[in-house]
């Protein structure tokens, strides 16, 4: 909730807070204008569903940074050095080689035709970081592609990290270029010159295809397995009409481990060319293939088998529901998660998910996969932003947890009697998840449930409760209005100040809470001064809007004006120097609570 608390607070600021002044000056003057009226409702609609698959990488979106002079190198000694460079120097030559604005193409292709396979292979990844200039090196980096030496990087003496058969993208600064991931070899691979050869033909995509087709298709068949791996990985790059899908699932179920990872990792690389073999190679038993793929060990082998399954669409339904009966609790909880992003057109498989929602089978991942832990439920997500997908210490039913937010997001409101029985579940995550589908559906039976979900002892239990209930708009008033009295007296300032955002947007509700918040207008903290003083115009504005449009008691008009007369008093008493806005708005709401209603 952090990042919605820093949403909130760069609207807030410039609405209340003095810059520049201290804390205990807290009120200030500025030309800010006046912000817009508030929206009268309070909490959006439920958005439409994600329709995103549970793993997505995305390259971050970089500002270009300004370029800076390229620092001069020497490019023929720094390839001499790669004949006897270590593992970081090597990097770094690499690198430095990989710069856009070092002008030294002709001679890097010059080095391809170097007799020593450290100089090739280096040389050739160097090249592949530098695609678009690197057309007229393809002649070169096609003949080393049946290089059968054996290339050796002096390595640490104890290595942390594989050897990267080709580096990654050199920095923002070098070049605009977005260049995909290939797959990542161990140590020193068996055919390093082979496969460097080969990625960089990848990286220059689209051009090698005619002159890099056929050599590297018939890479295809070779006996390395991660020669294989690359060649399909390439050839997707370059466009080449090869049947591709079949060699991807033979990498994918692998009986090598890092194989399998490295498969998995470059199919679910978000601008991966692969998944389009998928349209294009798929026939009726690749959904059968994959599912074996849903038990893997290793969480991104899961995730790209549970992808591919989403790409095929409704043509993998039938053994998605056949494999809601598995034996194993990780391929239920996975299937029904697939099924569920399938969305409304997966709505056949509702009737094999409802026995799902009394699953009690508990998938324990193995220790080597405990990192990638927390990503097993992204499924779970509720209308609004934000919500965190921290799960239980106990992975403990969630094969029913995944199978209830699956039949909320197949949108069949027939599901709605077995979801209400599912919300006396014990599980706070099965409440959670089974609060949502109702939410989903159009129902409020969860709201109780979740609401007592705030007195919750686990902490990401509250706040997964708390994003929740924000779907329910006011109507969870009376459960989170409490949870925010209590946290406006945090002594963090991020914990307190998040209370005083949220109190904001529950209006004429936060009435009762107007004593206490301002309590906060002289008090020494951070921010929480100013955030304050424009929450309460907020609610002063709403109050009086409720006041004209006679949605307001009398006697809440009685307190609001006994209580936003205080609240104006402390804004304008000597040396309080708050923004205009927040002032303006707590006495224009005054003349109009104490005026004739209209009408």
């Amino acid at each position: 909730m952090t990042s919605r608390l820093c949403f909130a607070a760069s609207l807030l600021a410039g609405l209340a807070l003095t810059a520049g002044l201290p804390a205990t000056a807290q009120n200030g003057t500025s030309n800010v204008p006046p912000a817009a009226s508030p929206s009268p409702t309070l909490f959006p609609a439920l958005p439409p569903l994600p329709s995103t698959p549970l793993v997505s990488p995305s390259t971050p979106v970089l500002l270009p940074k300004a370029r800076r002079p390229a620092k001069p190198i020497v490019p023929a000694e720094l390839i001499e050095r790669l004949r006897t460079a270590n593992f970081s120097e090597r990097l770094e030559i690499i690198q430095q080689l990989s710069d856009p604005q070092q002008r030294i193409i002709p001679m890097l292709i010059k080095a391809l035709s170097d007799p020593d396979p450290l100089v090739k292979s280096g040389v050739a990844e160097a090249l592949g970081n530098r695609p678009n200039e690197a057309i007229p090196a393809i002649p070169g980096l096609v003949a080393m592609v049946s290089d059968p030496r054996r290339a050796i990087v002096p390595t640490p003496a104890f290595p942390t990290i594989p050897f990267p058969v080709i580096t990654l993208p050199p920095p923002p600064s070098f070049s605009n270029t977005v260049l995909r991931e290939p797959p990542i070899a161990p140590e020193n691979p068996e055919n390093l010159l082979r496969i460097t050869a080969i990625v960089a033909i990848g990286k220059i995509g689209l051009p090698a295809r005619t002159s890099a087709i056929d050599p590297i298709s018939q890479a295809l068949h070779d006996t390395d397995p991660w020669v294989r791996l690359n060649a399909t990985w390439a050839l997707a790059e370059t466009g080449a009409q090869v049947p591709l899908l079949a060699h991807w699932l033979e990498a994918l179920q692998s009986p090598i481990a890092q194989l399998r990872h490295s498969a998995a990792s470059v199919f679910l690389d978000s601008r991966s060319l692969l998944q389009k073999t998928l349209g294009s190679d798929a026939d009726a038993g690749t959904a059968l293939q994959l599912i074996p793929s849903l038990r893997d060990d290793d969480f991104e082998v899961r995730a790209a088998a549970g992808q591919a399954l989403e790409l095929l669409g409704t043509a993998a339904l039938p053994e998605l529901v056949k494999a809601l009966k598995a034996p194993e609790p990780v391929v239920r909880l996975e299937s029904a998660r697939v099924i569920g992003n399938l969305g409304a057109a997966a709505q056949s498989a509702m009737p094999n998910l409802l026995p799902l929602l009394s699953d009690a089978g508990q998938y324990v991942p193995p220790t080597s996969d405990r990192d990638n832990f927390l990503l097993l439920l992204p499924l779970f997500q509720v209308p609004s932003a934000n919500y965190p997908t921290s799960p239980p210490d106990n992975p403990k039913q969630w094969v029913r947890v995944n199978a209830a937010i699956a039949l909320g997001k197949l949108g069949d409101r027939r599901t709605v009697p077995a979801l209400t029985t599912a919300l006396t579940d014990e599980n706070p995550w099965m409440q959670l998840a089974t609060g949502w589908a109702l939410l989903v559906l159009g129902q409020n039976q969860g709201l109780p449930v979740v609401g007592r979900l705030l007195q919750h002892p686990d902490d990401s239990v509250q706040a997964a409760a708390l994003s929740q209930l924000e779907g329910y708009g006011l109507q969870a008033a009376p459960y989170v209005l409490p949870y925010y009295a209590m946290r406006l007296d945090q002594k963090d300032d991020n914990q307190r100040n998040e209370a005083v955002i949220g109190v904001g947007r529950f209006g004429v509700a936060a009435l009762g809470l107007v004593p206490k918040l301002r309590t906060l207008l002289t008090r020494n903290q951070k921010n929480t001064a100013g955030y304050t003083a424009t929450v309460l115009g907020q609610i002063a504005e709403a109050t009086a809007v409720a006041w004209g449009n006679g949605s307001l008691l009398p006697d809440q008009r009685n307190q609001a004006i006994a209580e936003f007369s205080k609240v104006l008093a402390t804004m304008q008493a000597p040396g309080a120097r708050f923004n205009r806005p927040p002032v303006d708005r707590v006495r224009d709401a005054l003349v109009t609570l104490k005026g004739a209603r209209p009408g």
